[in-house]
C-alpha cells in the first residue's frame, strides 16, 4: 500500500471531471457528498492516495454510510484515471447490489491496487459480483475479504477467477466459513496460478478429516513456484498435517513465511519441521505459536538451528508449554546461529535457568537479540534474573 501523505501527480482536468461525475451521481442517488472521497481525489487528504471509510471510524458511529453513498462513489470510480490507489471499507454493510457496483468499478478502474472489505457482511452473491469484476481487472494486487460469510460457493467463485486474473498477488479469505473440502478447488488452481504470492486461509472449519486440507496444500507446494507467504492459523492442523506440510516443503524454493499458529501441533509435528529446517534454507519466518510442541519439540528445532540451518530469521513459539528444558537449548543455539534475528517465546514456563540464558542474549553493548526483535525483556530483583513481556509479537515482514 502506498504510504500516507504520498504526493502523486494529478491532472487537474481529470480531477475536475471525476468530481463532476461524483457530484452528479450523488444528486442522482440522493447520496451524501463525502468529504473524504473528494479530498482523496484532489490530493489534499492526510491519507494520501488511500481512501479510508471504515465503518468503525468515529465519524460514522452515528450516521453509517448507506447503499446510495457507495453507489455514487463507485460510479465515479468507473474510469481509466483515478488518484485512489487503496480503498478500505471494512466494518460497513455491503449488500449484493453494492458489490455489483464494486465489481463494475474493478472492470474499468486502472489504479486501485488494494481493496479491503473486512467484516462487511458480504454474502455469496456479493462475492460472486466482486469475482466477476476481477475477471477483467488488470491492476488490483491485494484483496482482503476476511470476516465475511460467503462460504464454499464464494470461495469457488474466487478460485474460478484466479484461473483468469493475472494481477492479484495477495488474497485474504480467513474467517469466511470455508471448509477443508471447499478449499480443494483453490489448491488445484494454485498449482497453475503464477501471480498469487500471499494467501490467508485462517479459521477454516474442519470437515471430517482435517488432514484433507494439509494434504492438498502439501502437494500444491511441490508445484507452485510463486507463493511465498501462507497462513493456516486456527485450521485444526494436527501432527500428521504438519509433518505432511514439512515433508513436501523440503524442495520448495519459494515459500518464505509460514503461519501455523493456534493449531494442534505437538512434539511430533515440531520434529517434522526440525527435519524441514535441516534441509530447507528458503523458509525465513515460521510461526508455531499457541500449539503444544513442548520441550521435546523445542529441543528438536533448537538442535537444527544450532548448526544446520542458515535461512530462518523469525520464529514464534509463544504459548507452547515449553519449560527451561526446552528454552535453554534454544538460547544456546543462538550462540552459534547468527541468522535468527527475531524470537518470540512469551507464554511458556520461563524459569530461572531460562531467564539467565536470555538475559545474556539480550544484554551487553552488542546484544545477540535487540529489544525490538524479542517479546521478553530481562530485569533483576535482588540479584535474580526475570523476564517480563515486552509486547513485541508482530507477524510482519
Amino acid at each position: 500500500m502506498e504510504s500516507h501523505g504520498e504526493i502523486l501527480f494529478r491532472d487537474p482536468s481529470e480531477v475536475e471531471r471525476i468530481k463532476k461525475i461524483y457530484f452528479n451521481a450523488c444528486e442522482e442517488f440522493d447520496a451524501l457528498q463525502l468529504d473524504q472521497f473528494i479530498e482523496t481525489i484532489e490530493g489534499s487528504s492526510p491519507t494520501g492516495s488511500a481512501l479510508i471509510l471504515r465503518g468503525n471510524l468515529r465519524i460514522f458511529r452515528r450516521h453509517k454510510l448507506k447503499e446510495n453513498d457507495f453507489h455514487a462513489m463507485f460510479l465515479s470510480l468507473q474510469s481509466d484515471y483515478s488518484c485512489i490507489k487503496s480503498i478500505d471499507l471494512s466494518f460497513n454493510s455491503l449488500s449484493p447490489d453494492i458489490c455489483v457496483s464494486i465489481g463494475k468499478a474493478l472492470v474499468k478502474n486502472k489504479s486501485i491496487k488494494v481493496l479491503t472489505l473486512s467484516m462487511c457482511d458480504i454474502d455469496v452473491d456479493g462475492c460472486y459480483a466482486i469475482s466477476k469484476g476481477l475477471e477483467y481487472n488488470t491492476c488490483l494486487e491485494k484483496l482482503i475479504l476476511n470476516g465475511n460469510c460467503f462460504g464454499p460457493e464464494g470461495c469457488a467463485a474466487l478460485a474460478s477467477v484466479l484461473q483468469i486474473n493475472e494481477s492479484l498477488k495477495s488474497l485474504d479469505i480467513s474467517s469466511t466459513d470455508q471448509t477443508s473440502q471447499s478449499l480443494i478447488p483453490l489448491c488445484t488452481v494454485l498449482t497453475v496460478n503464477t501471480s498469487i504470492e500471499e494467501i490467508d486461509l485462517s479459521r477454516t472449519i474442519p470437515y471430517s478429516d482435517p488432514t484433507t486440507l494439509t494434504d492438498h496444500f502439501s502437494k500444491m507446494l511441490t508445484i507452485n513456484i510463486t507463493l511465498f507467504k501462507l497462513t493456516l492459523s486456527k485450521c485444526e492442523i494436527t501432527d500428521d498435517g504438519a509433518c505432511s506440510l514439512a515433508y513436501y516443503l523440503r524442495n520448495n524454493m519459494a515459500l518464505k513465511y509460514l503461519d501455523l499458529s493456534s493449531n494442534k501441533i505437538s512434539s511430533d509435528g515440531a520434529k517434522g519441521f526440525a527435519d524441514l529446517l535441516s534441509k530447507n534454507n528458503t523458509l525465513e519466518a515460521l510461526s508455531l505459536a499457541s500449539n503444544r510442541i513442548g520441550d521435546i519439540g523445542m529441543i528438536a528445532i533448537s538442535e537444527v538451528l544450532a548448526c544446520r540451518n542458515i535461512g530462518l530469521k523469525k520464529l514464534w513459539v509463544t504459548n507452547n508449554s515449553i519449560t527451561e528444558l526446552g528454552l535453554c537449548p534454544l538460547a544456546a543455539a543462538l550462540n552459534t546461529n547468527k541468522t535468527l534475528s527475531h524470537l518470540y517465546i512469551w507464554g511458556n514456563g520461563i524459569q530461572e535457568r531460562a531467564c539467565n540464558a536470555f538475559q545474556i542474549l539480550c544484554s551487553g553493548d552488542c546484544p545477540r537479540l535487540i529489544p525490538e526483535n524479542i517479546d521478553v525483556q530481562p530485569y533483576a530483583v535482588d540479584g535474580i534474573n526475570y523476564l517480563a513481556e515486552s509486547g513485541q509479537f508482530s507477524w510482519s515482514h
